[in-house]
C-alpha cells in the first residue's frame, strides 16, 4: 500500500447476529422499530439505562465500568441471535473515545501528592478491557483485537473484521462502543449519548439464512456524507458518537434496503459496504 492510494479487493461476509444498546433502546428489535418508523422517536424518552450483562459473573459485573458493560451486553445479544458458540468466534472491539470517566479519574489522582490509583480502575483503564471481560466471561480463546481511531473507528474495525473473517475463514464478532464523554472532555468530544453495537459475521455463503450479505471495498474518497436518519436524536448520535457511525448501515438493515453505505477510514479514504438480502 502506498501513501497516496488504498485499494482493497472485494471482501464478502454473511451477517448472522446483531446486538445494540443506547438511548431509548436496549436491543436490536427496539432500534429496528425506531429506524423503520420515524414516528416512534417522538414518543420515546431519550435516557440511557445501564446494561447488566448476565454473562459477566456478578462480582466482576459490579466492578465493570459502563463501556465494558455496554460492549459485553451487545456482543452477547449478537452471539445469542446467531446461535454460535463463543469459543468459535474471533472478535474485534473498537472504541473511539475509550473510557473518559476513568481517564479523568486517573488524571486527577495523578495530580495529588499520594498518586494512589485504585487497582480496579487502573485495571479497567486499558483500551482492551472490554475484550478482556468478554473473552474471560465467555471462555473465548480466539483472537481479540482492539481498535481506537476516534471518528474512523467504525470503518477500521469493520475493515479488520471483514478481512479477518475471509482470510481466516472463521466467524468474527465486531463490537463498537462509546459512552457519553465526561464533562471535562465535552469541548473535545461532544458526545452526549452512549451507544454500542455488535455485528456477528461469518464467511460468505456459509449461513443458510443470513440477516444480510455484506461486501466491502476501500478506495480514495472525499468526506463521507451523513445518512438521513428518522429523528434529530439519532442524527446527533451519529454525528458525535464514533461508534454510532454504523447507524446508516443499521437503518438499511432495519428497512431491508439493499445498497451501499460508506465509512470514513481517514480524511481522504473510505470503506464502501454493499448490503444485499
Amino acid at each position: 500500500m502506498s501513501k497516496t492510494s488504498l485499494t482493497v479487493d472485494l471482501v464478502g461476509a454473511d451477517l448472522v447476529g446483531i446486538g445494540v444498546w443506547g438511548p431509548a433502546f436496549n436491543n436490536w428489535a427496539e432500534l429496528q422499530a425506531l429506524l423503520a418508523n420515524s414516528a416512534i422517536g417522538e414518543e420515546l424518552q431519550w435516557t440511557t439505562q445501564t446494561p447488566k450483562p448476565e454473562i459477566i459473573p456478578a462480582n466482576e459485573r459490579r466492578r465493570a465500568p459502563l463501556p465494558v458493560r455496554a460492549a459485553v451486553e451487545v456482543s452477547w445479544q449478537a452471539l445469542q441471535q446467531a446461535g454460535l458458540a463463543s469459543s468459535d468466534v474471533a472478535c474485534v472491539f473498537g472504541s473511539g473515545l475509550g473510557d473518559t470517566e476513568i481517564t479523568d479519574y486517573m488524571c486527577r489522582v495523578l495530580t495529588t501528592a499520594e498518586k494512589q490509583l485504585s487497582p480496579t480502575k487502573f485495571h479497567n483503564s486499558v483500551h482492551n478491557a472490554a475484550a478482556g471481560y468478554w473473552t474471560i466471561s465467555t471462555g473465548c480463546m480466539k483472537s481479540a483485537n482492539s481498535i481506537a481511531a476516534y471518528q474512523n473507528t467504525a470503518g477500521l474495525a469493520l475493515l479488520e473484521a471483514m478481512i479477518q473473517c475471509q482470510q481466516h475463514n472463521e466467524p468474527v464478532l465486531v463490537t463498537l462502543f462509546d459512552t457519553a464523554a465526561h464533562d471535562a472532555y465535552r469541548q473535545i468530544f461532544a458526545c452526549e449519548y452512549s451507544f454500542a453495537v455488535a455485528l456477528l459475521i461469518v464467511p460468505a455463503g456459509t449461513a443458510a439464512a443470513p440477516l444480510a450479505r455484506l461486501a466491502i471495498s476501500a478506495e480514495n474518497s472525499a468526506a463521507v456524507a451523513a445518512p438521513e436518519l428518522p429523528c434529530a436524536e439519532l442524527a446527533a448520535l451519529y454525528r458525535d458518537n464514533p461508534s454510532a457511525k454504523v447507524l446508516g448501515l443499521l437503518q438499511q438493515l432495519a428497512q431491508k434496503q439493499a445498497g451501499q453505505c460508506a465509512f470514513a477510514l481517514s480524511p481522504a479514504r473510505a470503506l464502501n459496504l454493499e448490503v444485499s438480502f
